[in-house]
């Protein structure tokens, strides 16, 4: 048989929105503000050890959703991220399904618009690739048709040829310290890492505008060259010669320039 209880005494925590509920004069337990108001819980309101167990239940949901929103509050987060944090917290499976429904009823929780949000992002940064994009929102936890159909939507192939071009000619831009070929090989390493597939990241590098000072070249050139062949000193003139070339053609020089500066370099 169930046994019944008073409340005697509803009493405010000093933090906000929690209050300690008294049964027959003593203690019982706390609950917020939102299961006070659900289970219309005041002094002379009489209580089942049934309906009591229900109203701890549920304050541990609501406890659980606090944390869950203050976890949100700091940014945009997935499911999967809200579900590993309240993993951490409780072990009470239901409860933690309960809280994550509820979260998307109210649209706190939304993949959908979270991979949208994200790809709208990058498609507009013109700094990352679709494949970029793809790793990041699979990290997330987020579904792969949402992803899929956040990328169609809102980062079309036009949009990725148009920003892998652009990226190309900053990156070639920057390493200007390089030589042609090495420039070109770094800018094209650098489009693969930020998420362009290999035809986009062809195109691209087809585009670029490269304005080639020969007599900066011809300096990088004989910089590079005149320090390795003073590394090689100890070699024999044709290992000294074959290394020379090697690492200068690694380096991303022009193997007929490279030819030309050797030919000058052993005439002096």
């Amino acid at each position: 048989m169930s046994k019944t209880y008073k409340v005697t005494k509803v009493e405010s925590q000093k933090r906000p929105g929690r209050y300690n509920i008294y049964l027959n004069d003593e203690y019982a337990f706390p609950i917020s503000e939102e299961v006070l108001i659900k289970f219309a819980i005041f002094k002379g309101t009489e209580l089942t050890s049934i309906l009591v167990e229900q109203i701890k239940a549920a304050d541990s949901v609501s406890k659980l959703y606090g944390k869950a929103v203050d976890f949100i509050s700091y940014r945009q987060r997935t499911e999967y991220e809200v579900r590993t944090k309240l993993q951490t917290l409780s072990e009470n499976e239901e409860a933690i399904e309960s809280t994550i429904e509820k979260l998307k009823q109210i649209k706190l929780l939304d993949d959908e618009n979270y991979a949208n949000s994200y790809v709208r992002q990058i498609a507009d940064g013109q700094a990352k690739g679709p494949q970029a994009g793809i790793r990041y929102l699979k990290q997330k936890g987020i579904a792969e048709v949402l992803i899929t159909n956040a990328l169609d939507e809102f980062y079309p192939e036009t949009t990725v040829r148009e920003n892998a071009t652009v990226l190309a000619q900053k990156l070639f831009d920057h390493q200007n310290r390089y030589p042609y070929n090495k420039r070109i090989e770094k800018a094209k390493l650098a489009l693969m890492r930020k998420g362009f597939g290999s035809d986009v990241i062809d195109q691209a590098i087809s585009q670029i505008d490269a304005e080639i000072d020969e007599d900066e070249q011809s300096q990088l050139l004989k910089q590079a060259g005149m320090k390795l062949w003073k590394k090689y000193r100890a070699e024999e003139p044709y290992q000294r010669r074959q290394k020379l070339k090697q690492s200068l053609y690694r380096k991303g020089f022009d193997f007929d320039a490279i030819d030309d500066f050797v030919d000058e370099v052993e005439r002096n």
